[in-house]
This record gives C-alpha cells, structure tokens and sequence, in this order.
C-alpha cells in the first residue's frame, strides 16, 4: 500500500500515520529504540505469563501510555469477537499479524472448542514479536504465526477456514479474499472481517463484498484503535457461494 494510495483514498489517515511515522523515526534515529520492541519488553514485566487476558491489557495499557500501536484494539477487538462467535468459528486464518494482538485474542476464543489460528506477518521483525507474544500468552499450541504473504504460503494452508481476520495493507484485501475464495478454502458460512474499513477507504472490497452477491456483508462502526477522536470500522462479511 503506497503513500499515494492512502493519501488518494483516506486524507485524514494520511496525516495521522504521518504524525506516527515522525514518531517511529525520532524513536529509532534518536532514542534507538523500536515501539515494537519496548511494547514486548513492557508486557514482558506487566503481564502474568499464561494469562491471555493479562497480555492483551498490558498490550493496550503501551499503546494508551507510551506509543500508538496498530492492534485491533479492545473496543474492535470486541466486534471480532462477537463475529466470530456467531459463526462459531474454530479455524481462523490472520493476514496481518502485526505483533500478535488479534491472534491472541482469537486464540483465546477457540480454543475451548479446539480451535486452530493460522496468523500470516509479511514483516519478518514484526512475526518474531507477534510469536514471543503468543507465547507470553500460552497460546503457542493453538496459533501458530507464519512470516511470509497468503500469496507465499497459500499451498502450505491445510484444511478450510470458518473465520478470517483481513488486516494487513488495504489495497491487498481483495486479492487476499479471492485467492482464499479460489483455493477453495472458505467454509459455507465462513465469516470475514476486514479492519480499518472507514479509516481507509476500500472501495475495490466493499464493492465486492457488498455486490458479487456470494456474501451477506454489514458495516459496523467504531473508533480507531486507542484513538476515540477519528471513526473506523469493520466489515463483516458472511460467505454463502452457494446463494440464490
């Protein structure tokens, strides 16, 4: 996802992950330090280890105190959830990881009922935390976290999928959502949730969704995570291929 994409698309988006952008280069140019990384270190000494819960809360307490984090967050966090139980889903694929928030949060959830979470992190920085922070949260049994794109490990998927969590760079979604569609890896009734949809502007995957008539798909709004002043959303989209 470009610069020019997101300025093109989403104005008030832009200026906000500039501001982020300044933020990260003082971070590592002055202080030599990533947000990333003083993130785990802080809910390494925060959190109770085993404990989901404890990791996620620690995860938000970073991003409300020190610095902008981009996890789903508690609030959107929540709206997954609630989607994810209503379609019962116990076989979740993430693209996006980003440090493991959301797999965290969806392990947790599946796993009573056996559930399995595949989390694809195309930054190979970001996969490692995301995984050290799985295990923080003794979920390492039940996510497994894969550094690479769904393009590059779309063979390897095993099995189909009732749940997904699409959060990764927006111009990708829709491409990501018709490869999965294509390898034949989406359950009749299999949930989609997309992040950042008002925050962004994706019209190409509303369009879709909204339109080719293979899913029932709903807006549900909210704020942009650990930020109640500029609105986001997401779209929830349930896949029925086999529709009238």
């Amino acid at each position: 996802m470009s610069i020019n994409w997101t300025l093109r698309r989403a104005p008030a988006a832009a200026l906000f992950l500039f501001r982020q952008w300044l933020l990260f280069k003082w971070d590592h140019k002055v202080r030599g330090r990533y947000r990333e990384a003083e993130m785990l270190n802080y809910v390494r000494g925060r959190a109770t280890a085993g404990e989901p819960r404890s990791v996620l809360g620690a995860m938000d307490e970073f991003a409300r105190k020190r610095r902008w984090l981009m996890n789903i967050g508690p609030v959107k966090g929540a709206i997954l959830a609630d989607a994810l139980r209503a379609a019962r889903a116990a076989r979740v694929v993430e693209i996006g990881s980003y440090c493991g928030y959301s797999a965290v949060l969806i392990g947790n959830l599946v796993k009573p009922a056996g559930g399995r979470v595949v989390s694809i992190e195309k930054n190979r920085r970001f996969a490692g935390i995301a995984r050290e922070i799985v295990g923080l949260a003794g979920l390492d049994t039940v996510v497994e976290i894969r550094n690479g794109t769904l393009e590059s490990e779309l063979a390897n998927l095993e099995g189909s999928f009732d749940g997904v969590l699409l959060d990764h760079w927006k111009d990708e979604y829709l491409p990501d959502l018709q490869r999965l569609e294509s390898a034949g890896l989406l359950t009749e009734g299999a949930v989609v949730v997309a992040d950042n949809i008002d925050f962004f502007k994706v019209p190409d995957y509303l369009g879709y969704v909204r339109g080719s008539g293979i899913y029932e798909s709903r807006f549900v709004e909210a704020s942009v995570e650990y930020n109640e002043h500029i609105t986001d959303g997401v779209e929830i989209s349930v896949f029925h291929p086999h529709s009238p």
